[in-house]
């Protein structure tokens, strides 16, 4: 039903839900602070809604506060309220739309191609660089849905597309997309501390059927909070408590639906907590045993063999022999570079710990973002800056996984050129169908 039929087709129902809260307010017992009992009727006679606002957490209260939303935005004008929020300027909107068109364009192309490279390069066929591929599809599609999304909510707050379902299937593909990115990047990080702190484990129980079994598991995994998180935004309206209401009818915008009955009290918090600082810590924690482990390999090597003969190609050694063990150790003190293999295990290392520290901080503003529109509503819906947080922390969220193919290129030699001979065979492809289109 929409709004200009609903105002004239139930003027009873109008009536009947003013009757209800002013019988509701008659009926409410409030205690004040000098030890008195007064009716909700009185305190709203005195101070309008300003006056409930302290007894929010009273389920009467926050029931008013329910009904009073639907008969307001219900039967209120189109534009009801508009001028009591600031917004984004128009020039302000271009801008950030311009900068949204870009990061999308080149974010689409490059994880595109990063896919594309490591599927028709057999070089590239690593255990990482599986977990890369899956990474970059994951951000493609964050691109792909996430940036049209927040363009839509930019300029068109208040009014979403008239879709069924459109914000809480926009909210569980994106948060779909992003918890794989999250899993993907602890999974990558998983498999490169075994790699490189249990190497001989790592031989054993990695190999690449496992690896794909948990890729498809990762989406698996992130299916379910998703969908659940997505269940729970609608088109919602704030009431006076500072509760998203879900009324039912064309008005609000998407956003997280909020009451004293939900089961998460602190959805926001519980997010942070297991998409954030949980994997966060748990990556420090095991890029800091790599590097040990790095460092370690780099300095000293430890055979237990029996002495030979060894050849040192310009390298000086000192060799120590225990008896107690029979270990033999090698220390080199050559200025001569690494081995290959630790040159590479070091590149690789250094590209993974550049992608994920770009996705935390990218991902950092979005999240204490959350936290400020949680804890400070209404002052937010009067302020340009914190409305302003909303877009640029989106962009960053894009921005990190446009810079992802881009660190793939600067970093790795291998994806560099791999990137380079897929260019070249796309050209000479178009050249050869161009010039034979042309004999014709």
């Amino acid at each position: 039903m929409d709004n200009a039929d609903s105002h004239g087709l139930a003027p009873n129902m109008n009536s009947s839900l003013f009757a209800a809260i002013i019988t509701s307010l008659k009926d409410m017992q409030l205690d004040t602070a000098n030890g008195t009992t007064i009716t909700g009727l009185h305190v709203f006679m005195q101070d309008r809604f300003d006056g409930l606002k302290p007894y929010c957490h009273r389920r009467e209260v926050a029931e008013v506060a329910n009904l009073t939303a639907f008969l307001f935005h219900y039967y209120g004008p189109d534009d009801q309220g508009s001028e009591e929020h600031v917004h984004i300027s128009i020039i302000a909107k271009i801008i950030f739309t311009i900068i949204f068109v870009l990061v999308a364009c080149v974010g689409i192309v490059g994880n595109l191609l990063t896919a594309l490279v490591i599927y028709k390069t057999s070089l590239l066929h690593s255990h990482t660089n599986y977990f890369l591929a899956n990474l970059a599809l994951s951000d493609l599609c964050l691109i792909v849905v996430g940036v049209p999304f927040d363009l839509i909510h930019l300029w068109m707050n208040s009014q979403p597309p008239p879709i069924p379902g459109y914000c809480s299937f926009m909210s569980t593909a994106i948060s779909l997309f992003t918890f794989a990115s999250i899993l993907t990047i602890v999974s990558l990080t998983v498999e490169r501390y075994v790699a490189i702190v249990y190497p001989f484990s790592h031989r054993s129980i990695v190999d690449r059927k496992r690896v794909m079994i948990l890729i498809y598991s990762i989406w698996l995994i992130a299916f379910f909070p998703s969908l659940y998180i997505g269940m729970q935004f609608k088109r919602v309206v704030p009431d006076f408590c500072g509760y998203n209401r879900e009324l039912g009818i064309a008005r609000g915008s998407c956003d997280y639906v909020t009451s004293q009955d939900l089961p998460l009290r602190y959805p926001f918090e519980l997010t942070m907590l297991v998409t954030f600082i949980l994997p966060l810590f748990f990556i420090i924690f095991c890029y800091s045993r790599i590097l040990i482990t790095l460092s370690e390999i780099s300095v000293s090597t430890t055979v237990h063999t029996p002495v030979g003969t060894t050849n040192s190609d310009s390298s000086q050694f000192q060799y120590h022999v225990s008896s107690a063990t029979g270990t033999y150790t090698v220390h080199m003190k050559s200025s001569n570079s690494a081995p290959p293999s630790q040159q590479a295990q070091k590149m690789v290392i250094r590209m993974l710990v550049i992608v994920t520290s770009v996705f935390f901080i990218c991902y950092l503003p979005y999240h204490i973002e959350r936290m400020i529109v949680q804890h400070t509503k209404r002052q937010c819906d009067n302020s340009t800056l914190c409305l302003l947080l909303y877009p640029i922390t989106g962009l960053l969220q894009y921005v990190s996984a446009m810079l992802n193919p881009i660190f793939y290129n600067l970093l790795s030699t291998r994806f560099r050129m791999a990137f380079n001979n897929l260019i070249k065979d796309f050209i000479s492809k178009s050249d050869k169908e161009y010039s034979t289109l042309a004999r014709l």
